[in-house]
């Protein structure tokens, strides 16, 4: 009896012993708070009796590899703050991120305390929400009609794509639109290239839009957002292989979603046709130029490109193009497996079919240049042959 007795009361020391040892370290009240474009601020209350060594915090960007880490400073109030400029981190406009703390003492034990996340949104304004799943809207400017409007036109953007693919049932999609597209530039951190009207992170299924009040507003709601609901699609339907997919092929798809087609492709193609300044497909297989008037062209290429594979190859063909594409296979290798025919036939043929070029021309257009060389190398021979027959006669 006496042997149970004594097992007890030992028992009972070191449960209460191992409570104390937790409880002389612990970090409380943690928290984060940003203001957005400038900084993102974590901290804690340190309650602690044991001499610390250092206290690290460690940050998880959402869909990021690398993990931020920093030793973080405790102050003599106890409080331990951590600070980090969301621009230099890269941090993407309206990700999680997930962070803790470890906390090495100076016995070399390591304490870590559970995983927090913050939500790194554009909080310089006030966002009224709406939502219908899959989707949710949010919006700074308009009435809640404006936010079902969106709503609306993304369900109609699903059916638009549903009928040019077979797409998986979309996840959560967030749709942030602004009321300007200066206001939207500062999220994507593109100076640069200031024309960009809308912009997608497929892997965080948001898309930001930008849709002016007035009357183009509906519009452009019918372009903007189809268009990068197929940058989502796309990338839920083949997951991280969506980077492989060629430029051409990602906006010509996203284009063809689009409810309200852009009236000044077809402009912008015959005159750029007709000054002989089109851009070989080729050179958009991997990005498009950053000034507006060649990303223009090569979205109005694209689109067309596109259309017509469509035309000529059905939904199956597409198909077939991205799981070639999906498989690893290079811009050029890849409409070889799916077509049977390399790129330049098939741009021959677009260009026949859309422009009503004689092949013949567009052949002797691209060997002209070489024909101009051949006959520069062989007019030195000629006319030395004839000054040397000029000299015998």
């Amino acid at each position: 009896m006496r042997h149970w007795i004594f097992a007890g009361i030992f028992s009972l020391i070191v449960l209460c012993t191992v409570g104390v040892v937790t409880a002389q370290v612990e970090l409380e009240g943690i928290q984060a708070e940003h203001q957005f474009g400038e900084f993102i601020r974590f901290q804690a209350e340190v309650n602690t009796r044991e001499p610390i060594q250092s206290i690290y915090l460690f940050i998880q960007p959402e869909g990021q590899v690398d993990t931020i880490s920093s030793p973080a400073l405790v102050p003599e109030a106890g409080i331990v703050r951590y600070q980090i400029d969301p621009i230099q981190e890269k941090i993407r406009t309206f990700s999680t991120l997930e962070y803790w703390f470890e906390t090495t003492l100076e016995n070399g034990s390591v304490l870590a305390t559970p995983k927090q996340t913050h939500y790194y949104d554009d909080n310089r304004f006030t966002w009224q929400a709406r939502s219908k799943s899959p989707f949710q809207a949010f919006w700074h400017e308009g009435e809640t009609e404006f936010g079902q409007s969106i709503l609306d036109t993304a369900q109609q953007g699903l059916e638009q794509i549903r009928n040019l693919l077979s797409v998986p049932d979309p996840e959560s999609v967030k749709i942030y639109a602004y009321a300007n597209a200066v206001d939207m530039g500062a999220t994507l951190q593109l100076a640069e290239r200031n024309w960009v009207g809308a912009h997608t992170d497929p892997d965080l299924g948001v898309m930001v839009v930008s849709l002016p009040p007035g009357p183009e507003q509906r519009l452009e709601m019918e372009r903007q957002i189809p268009h990068e609901l197929m940058h989502i699609l796309l990338y839920q339907k083949i997951g991280p292989s969506y980077a492989n997919l060629p430029a051409w092929l990602n906006e010509g798809l996203a284009s063809l979603a689009e409810i309200y087609p852009n009236s000044d492709y077809l402009v912008l193609l015959k005159t750029n046709y007709e000054k002989e300044r089109l851009l070989p497909i080729s050179n958009l297989c991997v990005t498009f130029p950053r000034d507006a008037a060649g990303a223009y062209l090569a979205y109005a290429q694209a689109e067309s490109f596109t259309r017509f594979l469509h035309q000529e190859f059905g939904s199956s063909g597409l198909e077939a193009l991205i799981e070639a594409y999906a498989d690893g296979l290079d811009c050029e290798r890849g409409i070889q497996v799916a077509y049977g025919s390399d790129l330049n036939q098939l741009e021959l043929q677009w260009r026949r079919d859309t422009f009503g070029e004689d092949p013949w021309y567009s052949t002797f257009t691209n060997l002209a240049p070489w024909l101009l060389l051949l006959a520069a190398v062989l007019a030195v021979p000629i006319i030395i042959v004839i000054g040397n027959i000029r000299r015998r006669n």
